[in-house]
């Protein structure tokens, strides 16, 4: 096998859009690829023009030509028809001497004429003939794009990924050694007890409640969903953004960076008519507003510098996810351009508009609740409550920066700056007469829309005495500063197939009609022998029972060969395993290891299937259980002379004795090593791990659950691939330990499926006007 490769290598697979991605590439492939589509287009609409036009052999070439570049315009979008022009290859087939588009130009909304000249020949020698067609064609690009082909090896969007809800209610949850990323994701709720040593950074898709553990210092916590805080150890350099955050007083002695919550609700209006919906970030134009204070209903000038992309969703039910810092967006208007091409596709067929306006009707979320507050640089909301406790005065707050969009009530505190879109209430400050004030929130400088109020009963504050009682100006016709948004939380998962690395395994366990059977496959002896072969477990020959002896050994030597590990069940059982060679093992039912006193150097592949019998335990499971056993180690982190330098090696995983394969990605990055050989497992099923030390990914199907001891796993861990599942953690818990390096452990070997070419719009592509030369 080749030991550098572009991709790694997975059974063939259907690659449906990856033709269209190949067409429009170059010019000279694209036109080519195009000749054969020609010949049957010209049997068709073209005869008659070609039995008008061919007067010559060559004119016939030269009209063969024309049609094949009215071809390869179709599956051209705006951008690259605006770049098109010089020479055009690829015809030689079809009897074309030379072709070139002469210019490009506008000829009305997202319309082009396209000029250009085709010269065929026929003939040799003296009888060599040409003729030169000169055309101009009349061109109306698609609005979607080219497809991408399928790629099997990927990066996770986190150390650790659960696809759906995740309860943690003991033992610790951890990441080190993550710089570049999230260190979790959750596809639905996440809810963290007392009891628990949990340390979070990153986002949820649901809703978060922390009653317990913390988190990191420095980090984050984004969701969808709101917020909850109680008794919780106050962090220091955390950042919280969510649809609504409250905090309680364990916080109080929290020092954040930022608080932000909530997004206008907008709908999408393109063409004089709704199109979508979605929530964004950003400020009201002011000229475009409707209604009192708190402004709540205008046009949205979006945050084009938001660091999270936005969800569309257009009124057929597709969706987008849109990345406001690629749009261009009108100042005056708030009229969003180019956002088909800054627009990635999350579901359905219909096509996402280019230009529009976000009209806001309404607020999602956007209440900041919390008690005391140590320092904090940002606070942002729409109804924000400060230093309160169900009215009643907490603990002082410490506030740089204060935006509300709304309503603030505030207790006691100080604040460096204040912006305010509605009215201020001190619910616990006092006033006897002009100038004799008590317990206001003392703010360096701000202005807000509306009025001040204090105390229990909510007594308006004089007009003009803003100043003097807590330092800011109000009635300030005018003020808004707009809202932060919502996260987006990008918790989607591959799924995992374990057919896809059957071809890349070395040792396939299979149940043969309930007959045990060895396929090895790329192995060698350390002498280059090949060993390579079906064994049935039952009855091998007797070279094969000597190689499978020397292979492994089960049942703490009892079992030399490991010949006796099919259960009665239908599932695979190594128990007190005492040798096991190098490579990656692939079961096709649920496996448990019950005991090791060797070190496993394998990637584990599970797969799952249906069973006839409800006895059958053929889901694709994994149970490493808590009996002794040593470590998991996939062949990539054991390194090349433990793999590659063993008494049996896997050779496709090794480009020599002591070096790993190495590959490229699209980008031309060199990596060390198959992503196959990465993983310590990968499970379609469940997995109950118990204490295991893990060096290499690990990828789940379907849910997790660990008691015992702590779950180490050096590499990334993915809960949930194949289906959503909720999943409960208790007892020791996990740390999950990113390898440093240069990516190569981080990669893991799950497949895209691709995309196909999807054209929003059709496009068009004729002739227009054409003549002889």
């Amino acid at each position: 096998m080749k030991r550098n490769r572009k991709h790694p290598s997975v059974p063939p697979r259907r690659q449906r859009g990856v033709a269209t991605l190949l067409i429009v590439l170059v010019v000279g492939l694209a036109v080519s690829v195009t000749v054969a589509a020609t010949v049957y287009s010209l049997r068709g609409t073209q005869t008659k023009q070609l039995t008008t036009h061919s007067a010559t052999a060559a004119q016939a070439a030269a009209w063969r030509g024309v049609e094949a570049l009215r071809l390869y315009l179709l599956q051209l979008d705006k951008a690259q028809l605006a770049g098109l022009g010089g020479p055009v290859t690829g015809m030689g087939a079809l009897g074309v001497k030379s072709a070139s588009v002469v210019n490009v130009a506008a000829s009305g909304v997202d319309r082009y004429q396209v000029k250009a000249s085709v010269t065929g020949e026929a003939g040799v020698g003296s009888a060599l003939t040409t003729a030169t067609v000169e055309v101009i064609y009349d061109v109306g690009p698609g609005a979607g794009g080219p497809g991408t082909p399928p790629v099997c090896a990927s990066m996770p969007v986190a150390p650790m990924v659960f696809n759906g809800n995740l309860d943690y209610t003991g033992g610790g949850l951890d990441v080190v050694n993550a710089v570049d990323y999230e260190n979790i994701v959750v596809g639905g709720n996440l809810t963290i007890s007392s009891g628990s040593a949990a340390k979070v950074s990153g986002c949820t898709k649901g809703d978060v409640s922390l009653s317990g553990g913390g988190l990191k210092e420095n980090g984050h916590l984004y969701s969808e969903g709101g917020i909850t805080i109680k008794s919780m150890t106050p962090p220091n350099g955390t950042t919280l953004w969510g649809q609504q955050i409250s905090l309680d007083g364990s916080s109080s002695g929290a020092r954040f960076v930022a608080l932000k919550a909530g997004a206008y609700s907008v709908s999408l209006n393109a063409g004089g008519k709704t199109v979508g919906s979605a929530y964004v970030g950003g400020s009201l134009i002011p000229s475009t507003v409707s209604g009192g204070i708190p402004w709540v209903n205008g046009t949205v000038l979006p945050s084009v510098a938001a660091a999270s992309p936005v969800l569309v969703t257009l009124d057929g039910g597709s969706t987008f996810l849109l990345d406001l810092k690629r749009i261009t967006v009108d100042s005056t208007t708030g009229v969003v351009t180019g956002a088909t091409a800054a627009s990635e596709r999350l579901g359905g067929n219909a096509a996402m508009p280019d230009s529009f306006t976000f009209r806001s009707t309404a607020i999602h979320g956007g209440d900041v609740t919390t008690q005391g507050l140590a320092r904090t640089n940002l606070i942002w909301g729409h109804r924000v409550s400060l230093g309160l406790n169900g009215g009643s005065l907490t603990g002082g707050i410490d506030v740089g920066q204060l935006y509300v969009n709304g309503n603030l009530e505030v207790g006691t505190g100080k604040i460096d700056a204040l912006v305010g879109g509605g009215d201020v209430w001190a619910r616990g400050a006092g006033r006897s007469n002009k100038g004799a004030y008590s317990n206001f929130p003392q703010i360096g400088s701000g202005n807000v829309a509306g009025q001040v109020s204090y105390g229990s009963a909510k007594t308006a504050l004089p007009a003009g005495e803003e100043t003097a009682a807590m330092g800011i100006k109000a009635g300030q016709s005018g003020t808004s500063p707009g809202l932060p948004g919502v996260p987006y939380c990008d918790a989607r998962v591959k799924a995992v197939d374990a057919d896809n690395y059957k071809s890349a395994a070395n040792y396939v366990f299979e149940s043969i009609n309930g007959v045990p059977q060895l396929t090895i496959q790329n192995v060698k002896r350390a002498d280059g022998t090949a060993i390579d072969g079906v064994y049935p477990l039952r009855s091998p020959t007797t070279s094969q029972l000597a190689i499978l002896q020397e292979l492994m050994t089960c049942n703490n030597t009892n079992d030399k060969g490991c010949r006796n590990i099919l259960q009665a069940d239908g599932s695979w059982l190594l128990n007190g395993v005492g040798k096991m060679p190098a490579g990656v093992l692939w079961f096709d039912a649920s496996l448990k290891v019950d005991g090791t006193s060797t070190n496993l150097l394998n990637s584990i592949i599970v797969k799952g299937k249906s069973c006839e019998s409800s006895a059958l335990d053929c889901k694709g499971n994994i149970n490493l259980t808590n009996s002794g056993h040593r470590d998991l180690i996939a062949p990539n982190f054991a390194g090349a002379t433990a793999v590659c330098g063993a008494a049996f090696y896997p050779v496709n995983l090794c480009a020599s004795r002591n070096a790993f394969v190495t590959w490229q990605d699209a980008d031309k990055k060199v990596y060390t090593g198959l992503p196959i050989a990465n993983s310590a497992v990968v499970a379609e099923g469940d997995a109950t791990i118990s204490g295991w030390k893990i060096d290499g990914s690990v990828l789940l199907g379907r849910t997790l659950s660990t008691s015992g001891a702590k779950v180490t796993i050096r590499g990334s861990l993915t809960v949930g691939s194949n289906r959503r599942s909720d999943t409960t953690i208790s007892a020791g818990g996990i740390v999950v330990d990113v390898p440093t390096g240069d990516g190569s452990l981080s990669v893991v070997p799950v497949c895209s499926a691709g995309t196909e070419s999807t054209p929003a719009a059709p496009a068009s592509a004729s002739v227009l006007w054409s003549r002889y030369l």
